[in-house]
């Protein structure tokens, strides 16, 4: 992750943030962009996640004629391009498209390597598991960013 940091175009400071309670980071990550903005209102800033939650912060300053983007992963790419290009990647390893958009939902909906594979074996029931596991299988490949093994 920090090769993929380092190589890309923004600038970034490391800023250690105290967490304990829910939410904490967020709170301070979403406090500290609003001191980054008082000190260069016409900057273009980017919160590089995942979380839908950010939506809200980007609207608000919006609103306030601040540009403020919501991006999935440090290429830039917003939501809606991840998923797609997730479903192609799913249709170019699982054939059946329904079945393909089925597994394309279950990785959205994850976090977790373990979560998807349980959410297949319940969506794709056999005595021995077999179609669960080759689908997982093909797509492994696809899940290096959830954690686990």
């Amino acid at each position: 992750m920090h090769r993929k940091i380092n190589s890309c175009k923004a600038q970034f400071n490391l800023t250690e943030v105290k967490t304990g309670k829910a939410n904490a980071l967020d709170f301070q990550l979403v406090t500290y962009l609003g001191y980054l903005i008082a000190m260069a209102p016409k900057h273009n800033y980017f919160i590089v996640s995942q979380d839908k939650g950010f939506k809200s912060a980007c609207q608000f300053w919006k609103e306030r004629d601040i540009n403020v983007s919501l991006v999935s992963d440090l290429t830039g790419r917003d939501e809606d391009q991840v998923e797609t290009q997730l479903a192609n990647d799913v249709r170019a390893v699982v054939k059946d498209k329904a079945v393909a958009d089925k597994v394309t939902r279950i990785i959205l909906k994850y976090k977790t390597k373990q979560g998807i594979n349980n959410a297949l074996v319940r969506e794709f029931q056999s005595q021995d598991n077999k179609k669960a596991s080759e689908l997982y299988k093909a797509i492994k490949p696809l899940l290096k960013d959830k954690k686990g093994k």
